[in-house]
């Protein structure tokens, strides 16, 4: 079609998709639209009307298609046009897919198209518009305006994707319902197809999304319909009438008034009867290993904590920052270890003890291979000469200058006097605290050493460019060693591995830069995490800890045939623990007939998959997944989405794990041909004809 033709359509009914300037990237706390695009402004006295708002997701194996419905009318009858403005709200996580609307007769497509570099920047991200709608937690928002003629209406499709991940223990579906107003049809289909038995299905209330808890101990939602199709399939049904919505709006007291409608997430969680060594699909030749082991016993671990206590850090946060600590403290185990780094404008490391108790690395035992400098130590309890007043002594072989100190209740409870005596001053200076604490990890032979970092803000003192931090962090966490929990190596070595210890980021409030933060956390075998500046911030931080309590396996590498596997084509297969409670996910593209080898068939239990990791016996184990638990669908209406799998996390890691050019183009070609929006990609109108042209949904 011509350009003025489209451009004539475009003006008569037009699809304005606002997108934030990089919706991959998309905060949660602040809405900012694309500055080429200012938000539509709904006439006022006039008011367009939701009369349909439909969401339907499918599960298959822990991946989620989501297809969101909205039909919207102008109801004058006037010559009045309305400008009516959508607000869609998706997961962080989810890849949006594609927009379609149908205006009249007419039918206008949106296609992912590469971004220009000028929108690659965060820095344009807010344009100043204020908008009052408050987005959920992990949520982004797309603003949706079309421009709709008296008594004319518009059908709009809105497409996602997702993977689903386990976390303590629980697969969790989040569906965001935000019609703006009463609607008279509003409807969620959910199915769940999975390759286990669902051992756990329970649908949680409508929740604001603002809040950690979602309803816990509620395991029935009655407006919900719950249909268990088999023991591994159920459809989830929630279509409230106008007075259900009316009264689900006025029970909430996060809704200002029952005018503006249901405005929350719909929660479904679920849990699978697992297998103990994993699951491996094949599908059109692609592979997904789901492993989530949980007959390993649990590593004892030492944590590094990473404090930033600058002045913006004062009043709650930090008041939060303490009672977190307080209680994470409480959690670690007896055999655990831990370490405090504390940081503003300086760094300081906590020692339980005075610089001169401690005893010289000359005087401390030689220690064994394959054993902790910490195991079987005991705290000395003898009587001094002044009056028999008897003291406690300090562990003989406390390392590092006592900067690893034992989980026993004593260090406990020193620590947490430490915490509670901490001040809030000064700027912050990132890189010299993260390589401190790489250091201290590494002088650590914990089976598993990891550093939890948090900070509310860009480094201000030392170095504050977070490429030259990003680089330093990772020249500081590389050791290399000879075998298994040795020294590092002085002399050449047939068995030399290098350690990286996972670092955990925490975003604290708005002012944290969780792009450097994702960025710092995927280079270093971690992951970042957001935590919201609200009166429950103390509960965040805990149960971002609870999901790194108990971890099972250190060092985990995943291997497959290499007849049968594209290693070009494999997901990130080297991981720095497995925890219980939570799973690790690996894809990959099987080689084609012509490029195998032997020319073994892929549904003939030839494909195996390995995870070999550290135990708590300080061992290298080996997870040899059975055939028995490789499935194989060629054609079956349990219809696994693999390949959009493995693009999906193979864009994930090429974006948050490198700011390499080669990498973020080779993300954008696979967003493009799978269309996905991502950081590199956005969407683009594109008029494609009539109604009756065949095009449709």
């Amino acid at each position: 079609m011509a350009e003025p033709v489209l451009q004539q359509v475009r003006n008569q009914a037009a699809l304005l998709v606002l997108l934030v300037s990089s919706l991959f990237w998309s905060t949660t706390s602040a809405i900012r639209a694309n500055p080429a695009h200012r938000p539509l402004e709904q006439d006022q006295g006039a008011k367009c009307e939701v009369q349909s708002y439909t969401l339907r997701s499918d599960v298959h194996l822990r991946y989620s298609t989501s297809m969101l419905r909205i039909q919207v009318a102008n109801p004058e009858r006037s010559w009045r046009t309305l400008e009516c403005t959508l607000n869609v709200v998706i997961p962080e996580t989810a890849f949006l897919s594609g927009v379609l609307a149908e205006i009249g007769d007419k039918v206008i497509q949106t296609k992912v198209i590469e971004r220009n570099d000028a929108s690659l920047s965060h820095e344009d991200e807010d344009d100043g518009t204020y908008d009052p709608f408050e987005v959920p937690r992990d949520s982004k928002l797309i603003r949706i305006g079309v421009s709709l003629k008296a008594e004319e209406d518009a059908i709009l499709f809105i497409s996602y994707e997702q993977l689903i991940t386990r976390k303590l223990g629980i697969y969790e579906i989040v569906l965001n319902l935000h019609p703006g107003q009463i609607v008279q049809e509003l409807r969620v289909d959910a199915y769940i197809h999975e390759s286990r038995e669902l051992s756990v299905l329970r649908v949680l209330g409508i929740r604001s999304g603002q809040e950690i808890d979602p309803l816990e101990g509620q395991s029935e939602f009655p407006l919900s319909k719950v249909i268990r199709r088999s023991e591994n399939e159920a459809h989830i049904i929630f279509s409230p009438s106008r007075k259900q919505q009316m009264q689900l709006a006025n029970s909430k007291a996060w809704l200002s008034n029952s005018d503006n409608g249901l405005s929350g997430q719909l929660v479904v969680q679920f849990e699978l009867s697992r297998p103990k060594d994993g699951e491996i699909m094949l599908k059109d030749g692609f592979f997904a290993h789901h492993y989530a082991p949980t007959a390993l016993s649990v590593l004892p671990k030492h944590v590094v904590f990473v404090l930033d206590l600058s002045s913006s850090m004062a009043g709650r946060r930090i008041s939060q920052l303490k009672l977190a600590m307080a209680a994470i403290l409480d959690e670690l185990k007896s055999d655990d270890y831990f370490s405090i780094v504390q940081f503003n404008s300086f760094k300081s490391v906590w020692r339980p003890f005075s610089r001169e108790k401690r005893r010289p690395k000359s005087n401390r035992r030689p220690r064994q291979f394959g054993q902790s400098n910490y195991s079987n130590q005991q705290d000395r309890i003898s009587s001094s000469s002044d009056g028999g007043r008897r003291v406690q002594k300090q562990p003989a072989d406390l390392e590092g200058g006592g900067r690893v100190i034992p989980a026993k209740p004593h260090y406990i409870a020193k620590a947490k006097r430490y915490i509670k005596r901490m001040k809030a001053s000064g700027g912050t200076n990132i890189q010299k605290a993260l390589t401190k604490a790489i250091e201290i990890a590494h002088s650590s032979d914990v089976p598993l050493a990891l550093v939890v970092f948090l900070t509310d803000g860009d480094s201000t003192v030392g170095e504050t460019k977070a490429s030259f931090i990003l680089k330093i962090a990772r020249e500081a966490n590389r050791k290399e060693k000879c075998g298994s929990y040795q020294e590092t190596i002085d002399e050449p070595c047939d068995n030399i591995t290098t350690k990286h210890v996972p670092i955990y980021s925490l975003a604290f409030g708005e002012e944290a830069n969780i792009y450097f933060l994702r960025r710092l956390s995927a280079e270093n075998f971690g992951t970042a995490r957001r935590i919201y500046d609200a009166e429950d911030a103390a509960i965040q931080l805990q149960e971002v800890y609870a999901e790194l309590a108990a971890p099972v396996q250190a060092n985990c590498l995943f291997q497959y045939p290499d007849n049968m596997v594209d290693p070009e084509w494999v997901t990130q297969h080297k991981f720095a623990a497995a925890f219980l409670g939570s799973e690790i996910v690996v894809a990959g593209r099987l080689l084609s007939e012509d490029e195998k080898s032997d020319g073994a068939d892929e549904g003939n239990g030839d494909f195996w998959g390995e995870v070999k990791g550290e135990q708590a016996t300080g061992e290298v184990s080996t997870v040899h997944l059975p055939d028995s638990e490789i499935e194989f669908y060629p054609n079956t209406k349990f219809n696994p989405n693999l390949s959009h799998l493995w693009a999906y996390l193979t864009i994930y890691q090429l974006l948050v794990g490198s700011a390499a050019r080669d990498s973020r183009e080779e993300a954008t070609q696979i967003a493009l041909e799978y269309s996905f929006v991502t950081a590199t990609t956005t969407l683009e109108p594109h008029f494609e004809g009539d109604r009756n042209d065949g095009i449709r949904h």
